[in-house]
C-alpha cells in the first residue's frame, strides 16, 4: 500500500510539474518564482492604494490587511471582473486600524519598470487595473 501511495505521490508531483499550475500546489511548481525577468525588459509592481475620507491615497502592504501581494497578484482577474470585492479589502483595513478615517476608494495598480542590464532607466508606465469607490453604482 505504501509503495502504491508513493508512486501516486511521484507520478502527481512529475505530471504536475509539467503540466500543472499553481493552482495544483503542494504538486506543483510555484511559477512566479520558477524564471527570472529579462534584464532588458519590462517588470511589473502591483500594489493597492486606498483613499481615505479626507482625500488622503496611500499605498498598503500585507500587514495592512492581512491580503498578501502575491494573493492580490493571484486574484488579479477577479478585480478586474468585479471591482467590488476591493470594499472587501477597504473593510480589512478598517478593522485593523480602527482609528484612521473611513476608506472611501481602493485601487490596483500595476506600475511597470523599463529595465536596461538589470538597472531602471527611468521609463514607467502605471495601469489602474481595478477601481472601486464607496457609494458608486457597479
Amino acid at each position: 500500500m505504501r509503495i502504491a501511495a508513493t508512486l501516486a505521490m511521484t507520478f502527481a508531483l512529475m505530471a504536475t510539474s509539467l503540466w500543472g499550475t499553481d493552482d495544483f500546489f503542494p504538486f506543483a511548481p510555484f511559477k512566479m518564482y520558477s524564471h527570472a525577468h529579462d534584464p532588458d525588459g519590462w517588470a511589473n509592481s502591483t500594489s493597492l492604494v486606498l483613499t481615505d475620507a479626507t482625500g488622503r491615497s496611500f499605498p498598503i502592504g500585507d500587514n495592512d490587511t492581512g491580503f498578501r501581494r502575491a494573493e492580490l497578484e493571484g486574484q488579479l482577474s477577479r478585480f478586474r471582473e468585479d471591482p467590488e470585492l476591493l470594499a472587501l479589502v477597504a473593510e480589512a483595513y478598517e478593522r485593523a486600524h480602527p482609528d484612521s478615517p473611513e476608506i472611501t476608494a481602493a485601487e490596483v495598480v500595476i506600475t511597470s519598470y523599463e529595465l536596461k542590464d538589470g538597472e531602471r532607466t527611468g521609463a514607467e508606465t502605471v495601469e489602474v487595473a481595478a477601481a472601486w469607490t464607496e457609494g458608486a453604482d457597479a
